[in-house]
């Protein structure tokens, strides 16, 4: 049971990491999600359900990166995004991967709904900085989504926990 625990809490770090430089930056670091994909196979064979879940990470994985890039290459997702989902799925497998997508669009959808009030609010742009300021303000609103995942990541952790 602490293995499960540990192997929640570092994918959950590395989902926070992401989240704060998503929000700081509109950039997911590739050296992030390089680092939470090359673990996410050990961290599922160590701490996780073990070496036999690992074809339906691997699996989830690949799925997910042919969704998402299809979606960063229809303008719809950022390429950050898009690794990060499925380095991702990597560490959740097929059923959580489908908790994960569904909680991230919900999440997202509130993100970028919130988004849209701020950017047509003088009051709320306000309380903002003057970066995210200059963000609201463009032609078009950019969504860091890995912010959307960091609590989809808790959703789809907690499925697993429960699972156990």
């Amino acid at each position: 049971m602490i293995e499960s625990w540990i192997f929640s809490v570092v994918f959950l770090g590395f989902l926070g990491w992401a989240a704060y430089c998503d929000a700081a930056d509109l950039r997911i670091p590739n050296r992030l999600t390089l680092a939470m994909a090359g673990m996410g196979p050990f961290a599922v064979w160590l701490l996780g359900p073990g070496v036999g879940a690992l074809p339906a990470a691997f699996l989830a994985g690949a799925t997910t990166l042919i969704v998402t890039w299809t979606m960063f290459e229809l303008g719809l997702l950022g390429g950050g995004d898009a690794k990060l989902a499925a380095a991702a799925a990597l560490w959740l497998g097929l059923e959580a991967t489908l908790v994960f997508v569904l909680a991230t669009a919900v999440f997202g959808a509130v993100l970028a709904a919130s988004l849209v009030i701020l950017s047509r609010s003088a009051a709320a742009q306000a309380l903002v900085g003057l970066r995210w300021q200059e963000r609201l303000n463009a032609d078009a609103i950019s969504v860091p989504y890995a912010v959307a995942m960091a609590p989809a990541g808790v959703v789809a952790t907690l499925t697993m926990l429960s699972q156990a």
